[in-house]
């Protein structure tokens, strides 16, 4: 999901002008809170400077609103006047997105298959000696990446924080993924202890945060169909405001936070979404998209855990769930690819064509 941010606003924007910096003057917008219009209904922005979001037919019912905490100016683009800029180049941190996804796989998939098939298969050692060495490896990776987010939010001020985020309130994905990991632990600990260790419990984490995440992707894709208010604060949503997508949220916090991008992407990334009915559309797509898949993949998985042989569980409980990803990330990856771009031609078309409107009744 990751991949719906970073790469391709930027890098469409450093084609566009013929250098990878985008050198040309930046404009700016300001940002606004949420409106009770749809998903892919327009949020009208009232803006910091001069420069306005080109109307369309689809901003006849919807009235302007402001916000002054998040007055703060973003860029936009030049060629597309109003169009708040994600200024974040994925391929500026490939090395090391390259080593932490790397990690985070072994972690999650390879580490725990290789283990647990070579230490059975290979060597005399009992199960719950197994078991307690694969479970000395879950966690390793993504508890050193928690930690570091956690100082981030902690010892940064507010400069990866949500808007209006407190030292210790974190922001929602920390709580999403406390939660999660927190439950994986505990199965992976408490079947592990018999003597005999529980192999189909110990073959269920990854599937069962799958389906923790894909139910709460299809609760905040209701909420936000349906209007719905925030029941609390939601990272840089307030308490009373509309929920996003847990798309939408996921991406402010990974990027903002552990992508380096902080809170100037914050608001980047909620300007464009105000200003933007295609980029909002694609996000409730994509929420949609990953909500089904997870759920899908999580409760097949499952089911297939309690129905097969042991030894063939195990691997299936960690292998399933890392293959469904891989899938889900090369479509996520070319579809938002193609979306941000018919979002950008299609907001200059708009743009022109309201220009040449405006120059049509000024000679008239």
């Amino acid at each position: 999901m990751g991949h719906l941010t970073h790469s391709n606003d930027s890098n469409s924007n450093s084609n566009s002008n013929g250098n990878g910096n985008g050198n040309k003057p930046a404009r700016s917008v300001g940002t606004s809170s949420f409106s009770s219009s749809t998903a892919c209904e327009p949020i009208a922005v009232t803006p910091t400077t001069t420069t306005t979001a080109p109307t369309n037919n689809k901003d006849n019912n919807t009235a302007p609103v402001t916000d002054p905490e998040s007055a703060a100016p973003v860029e936009s683009f030049e060629e597309y006047p109003g169009l708040p800029r994600l200024d974040y180049r994925i391929l500026d941190y490939k090395v090391k997105l390259s080593i932490v996804v790397f990690l985070l796989v072994a972690e999650s998939a390879l580490i725990p298959i290789s283990l647990y098939y070579g230490l059975t298969l290979h060597t005399t050692l009992r199960l719950g000696i197994i078991f307690a060495i694969i479970t000395a490896f879950f966690g390793l990776v993504t508890g050193i990446e928690f930690g570091l987010r956690c100082l981030k939010l902690i010892l940064k001020g507010d400069k990866y924080r949500p808007k209006n985020g407190t030292k210790w309130s974190f922001d929602f994905t920390h709580w999403t993924l406390s939660f999660g990991y927190t439950v994986m632990t505990g199965i992976l600990i408490g079947a592990s202890i018999p003597h005999n260790p529980l192999v189909r419990p110990l073959a269920i984490p990854v599937s069962l945060f799958l389906i923790q995440v894909g139910s709460q992707l299809v609760w905040t894709g209701w909420m936000n169909k349906t209007r719905r208010p925030a029941p609390c604060k939601i990272s840089s949503v307030e308490k009373g405001e509309r929920v996003p997508p847990l798309v939408f949220t996921i991406v402010e916090d990974i990027v903002g936070v552990d992508g380096g991008a902080g809170a100037v992407y914050r608001r980047s990334l909620m300007a464009r979404y105000k200003a933007s009915w295609r980029f909002r559309r694609m996000i409730a797509t994509q929420n949609w998209f990953w909500a089904v898949g997870s759920l899908i993949d999580g409760i097949g998985t499952m089911v297939v855990i309690w129905t097969v042989p042991e030894a063939v569980a195990y691997g299936v409980g960690w292998g399933s769930p890392l293959v469904f990803v891989t899938i889900w990330t090369i479509i996520t990856v070319e579809w938002v690819r193609r979306d941000l771009r018919n979002e950008k031609r299609l907001w200059a078309e708009e743009h022109r064509a309201k220009a040449s409107s405006t120059e049509m009744q000024q000679r008239m």
